[in-house]
């Protein structure tokens, strides 16, 4: 499986990786549980703009998967010798991290000398519990070319005998 795109870090760069994604789910969740008022922008040092919480996007799954990641990393950060750039779980661990947190941040969490253009240029998440009709990742009127990136990830519990669940439709071009 594709680690979501986390790039391969090593020492001070992972350590500072694994505590800037600990450190905001730590904020995430305080907001959750009322700590901290949901609507208090998070000033990030190293950030150009405040972090604010989407309270929409604070389901109880995505929380659910948030606290587990964390508690997963408080192990790292208590332990930094386990901590290894190319450990494939480790990687999945902080991809899965931050795709929820920024789904939750709305925007980007981009990590050491990886660029904007590095990661897909469009991304889709979708979930469903039960899936009746179709549900398309994304649709676009024609080729995608090569220097066209998408990324569709889409969960569905269930897909019903009349459901569809189509990850990308192209009829026209990306890129």
């Amino acid at each position: 499986m594709d680690p979501l795109a986390f790039p391969v870090m090593a020492g001070t760069l992972l350590t500072e990786a694994v505590r800037f994604l600990f450190d905001r789910a730590s904020a995430v969740l305080d907001r959750r549980a009322g700590r901290v008022p949901v609507e208090e922008p998070e000033q990030v040092p190293g950030q150009a703009q405040p972090l604010l919480v989407r309270a929409s996007a604070l389901t109880d799954e995505r929380v659910a998967r948030i606290t587990g990641s964390q508690g997963a990393l408080r192990v790292y950060l208590s332990r930094p010798d386990f901590l290894e750039g190319d450990d494939t779980e480790l990687r999945e661990l902080l991809g899965h991290l931050r795709r929820d947190l920024e789904e939750v941040y709305g925007r980007s969490l981009p990590f050491g000398n990886e660029k904007e253009a590095d990661r897909p240029g469009v991304e889709v998440a979708q979930r469903a519990d039960s899936l009746h009709g179709r549900q398309v990742g994304m649709r676009v009127g024609g080729d995608i070319t090569e220097r066209g990136r998408a990324r569709v990830i889409q969960e569905a519990g269930t897909v019903e005998e009349r459901g569809e669940q189509v990850g990308v439709e192209v009829q026209g071009s990306i890129g």
